[in-house]
């Protein structure tokens, strides 16, 4: 082995398979999806590989007990238009409200040769937890934390890199909306005059089985999935409607569309029915700035799929 470069920046790849199963690619040299143009951040953590025994007879560590595999990757990216890992990390089968588990190839220092490349594929992964973020003057972020049940490092990338996105790059302030339906309903269909910011965080609550004559997990199953997030908005009106709402736990519907849906653009909506507001707040103050709020909500879905859809106009 000859290593005489360090880890540089800026010459890292991902990309993604659905899996045929849990923790199964039958063909890593088809299908092969691509995430986005601009990932931001990747971290894989291999978890704790052993526990430490010790024995009365000393103070020293007189063993190392191998562990279970509890691998994490941790992603960051700016979604696109054409985005379908949005999709495959929200919505659930919806007949069996389950996940599709994904397998994932990462790549880094891939402009080097040899021994100083190195690429990790990771198997049965499933998204804990999932936040979407987007603010003025702001791209749309997109973070995702999974549990997997391997890693497997490589000098060489399995499978191909798959055609990169060509879709437009989706910001808060360009083309999208944010529309709210329900009792109290202002400025046709939007939450406010105002929205500054949104915030929405999907949990999926996995659980991980592992057999008794095995380090890896048979399965990794999901428990309650927990919808929830907030706007940062305008109290129109000097926000007694709105205090109305969160007061009586009126129910609303929240679209959010990312993009612009033309004809094609494959821009990601995400639809949460049955919202209630968690708690507000009304402060004036001597700041000059228009009466606002950060609002919490959390969404009652009727089903496990349909959050993420891609409608076009």
């Amino acid at each position: 082995m000859t290593l005489d470069k360090i880890g540089k920046p800026f010459q890292g790849t991902a990309y993604y398979w659905i899996e045929d199963e849990y923790g199964v690619v039958h063909n890593y040299d088809a299908n092969e999806l691509p995430i986005s143009c601009k990932i931001q951040n990747v971290r894989i953590d291999t978890g704790d590989r052993f526990k430490v025994l010790r024995d009365i007879g000393s103070p020293l560590a007189c063993h190392f007990l191998k562990q279970t595999h509890e691998p994490k990757v941790h992603l960051e990216y700016i979604p696109q238009a054409g985005d379908t890992l949005i999709d495959d990390s929200i919505d659930r089968a919806a007949s069996t409200c389950t996940l599709q588990s994904i397998s994932m190839c990462v790549g880094f220092n891939t402009k080097m040769s040899g021994d100083n490349v190195s690429y990790y594929l990771m198997d049965g992964m499933k998204p804990a937890t999932v936040r979407i973020t987007g603010s003025k003057n702001t791209e749309y972020l997109v973070v995702l934390d999974y549990e997997a049940r391997s890693i497997v490092t490589s000098k060489t990338a399995t499978g191909a890199a798959p055609t990169p996105l060509t879709g437009e790059y989706l910001q808060f302030n360009v083309a999208g909306e944010i529309r709210k339906t329900g009792y109290h309903v202002v400025n046709t269909d939007h939450i406010a005059f105002i929205t500054n910011s949104v915030e929405l965080t999907v949990t999926h609550k996995l659980t991980p089985y592992t057999d008794h004559d095995s380090l890896y997990k048979s399965f990794l199953i999901e428990g309650d999935m927990d919808v929830e997030g907030s706007v940062d908005i305008t109290l129109d009106g000097g926000g007694a409607l709105h205090v109305d709402e969160v007061l009586n736990n009126r129910a609303f519907e929240i679209v959010i569309d990312m993009g612009l849906m033309d004809a094609g653009a494959d821009v990601p909506r995400i639809t949460l029915p049955a919202c209630q507001w968690k708690s507000t707040s009304v402060d004036g103050n001597v700041g000059g700035e228009a009466v606002t709020s950060s609002v919490p909500f959390t969404a009652k879905p009727t089903a496990c799929s349909d959050l993420v859809s891609f409608p076009t106009v």
